[in-house]
Parts: structure tokens; C-alpha cells; sequence
């Protein structure tokens, strides 16, 4: 197992992968948090627009670690119904943690100056992250997109287990990871050298100290 120094020096070697697409003009969507500061080096070696997918994750109350779904930042929703009907949630309870996760959101998303575009209509988009375990997470950041009409849609992570490269590339055009594993990714912190948790005010931070790659309305 190799590691990487961090998500930055991550970003730059994956922005090698994906010189290819600069001629299409893509849109550089990281998932946040942790994929931020891995799309950066993208957006500025592409001389990309940047904007964070506008979703945010639910979790289980009593047990905070599990995430059962999404809520972009429209109210849309995106379960998995098999663990909603594990967890025994309700589905007055499911709704009260979207709006609250909805509203966090939004605030979130005004407080980085982050304009999400109405459509993606005719746009490619790399949809980034510092990594996937199941899968889940850009799973629902690829439908999250494509209901706003993307053409294509390009995963770009620094490392995934196989059977998400395998699931997420069902719904998406490509797939494309620097490292591929076999093993289970119980924690994608291991493939760092530096993996700190980042919070909504170092997203903050990070997209304003690179002007180059800060969103504009498209």
C-alpha cells in the first residue's frame, strides 16, 4: 500500500490523469469536504471552475459514524432505503435531519461564495474525492448532478476500493483512480500521511486562497 503525502500532492498527480478533458471545459465538482483540497490542484491545472456537489450526509442519530443518505442543497433526497429500514428511522424523523442538514447546507454553501449553477446542461463534469470505501457517498454526488442534466459525468479519486470503482461506474461515463484496492478501506485516512478533519471553515479558507479556481455562476 503506497500513501500520499497528502490530499494536495493527491490532487496534482490525479490533474495528470485528467489533462485530457481541459478541451471540454469541465466543471471541477469536489465532494465535500475531504475532496476540496484534492480538486484544487485540478481546477487550477485544468483552468477549471471549481464548485462543491451541493450535498450533504445523514446520519443516524444514535450512532453518528452511519451515513444513511443525502440532501442536496434543493431538498432532494437520496437513501438507502435498505439501512433506513435497518435503522428502523421514521420517515417524519428522515425528514427532520434533511432540513436540518439542508439549511447547514445552505449556509454553507453562502458562507464559501459558492453559486451553484441552475443546469449543467452540455457540461462535463469531474466529480472528486480524497477517496471511496463503498462508494456511496459519490454515488449519490453522481445523481445528484446528473439530475441537473449533465452530458458527462468523470469520477476522479486517488484511491478506491474495487468494488466501488465497480458500483459508482455503473452510473457514471469513467472512472478513474490512481490506486485500486483489493482490501477493504476502513478508514481512507490510511492512504494519507497527513489526513487532518477539515470543517466547513477550512473549505472556507481553501477556496479563497486560490482565486483561480473559486466558483462563478455558469
Amino acid at each position: 500500500m503506497s500513501r500520499f503525502p497528502n490530499r494536495e500532492q493527491a490532487g496534482r498527480e490525479l490533474a495528470a490523469q485528467l489533462a485530457r478533458f481541459q478541451n471540454e471545459q469541465p466543471l471541477v465538482m469536489p465532494v465535500p469536504n475531504g475532496g476540496v483540497p484534492v480538486a484544487i490542484p485540478v481546477a487550477q491545472a485544468l483552468k477549471a471552475t471549481l464548485v462543491p456537489v451541493p450535498i450533504r450526509s445523514l446520519h443516524v442519530p444514535w450512532q453518528h459514524e452511519t451515513i444513511f443518505g443525502y440532501v442536496t442543497h434543493q431538498g432532494e433526497l437520496h437513501l438507502n432505503q435498505p439501512l433506513v429500514g435497518q435503522t428502523r428511522l421514521t420517515l417524519p424523523e428522515v425528514r427532520r435531519i434533511a432540513r436540518a442538514e439542508q439549511r447547514s447546507l445552505q449556509s454553507d454553501l453562502e458562507s464559501w461564495g459558492v453559486v451553484v449553477p441552475d443546469s449543467l446542461q452540455a457540461r462535463t463534469i469531474l466529480l472528486i474525492d480524497d477517496g471511496m470505501h463503498s462508494g456511496w457517498t459519490m454515488f449519490s454526488a453522481v445523481e445528484a448532478v446528473r439530475h441537473h442534466g449533465a452530458a458527462r459525468i468523470v469520477v476522479a479519486v486517488p484511491v478506491t476500493h474495487f468494488r466501488a470503482k465497480r458500483f459508482v461506474g455503473r452510473h457514471c461515463d469513467e472512472v478513474i483512480a490512481l490506486q485500486i484496492e483489493e482490501i477493504a478501506l476502513y478508514q481512507i485516512g490510511n492512504y494519507y500521511d497527513e489526513f487532518s478533519k477539515l470543517s466547513g471553515a477550512d473549505v472556507k479558507g481553501l477556496l479563497k486562497a486560490v482565486p483561480a479556481a473559486r466558483p462563478t455562476a455558469a
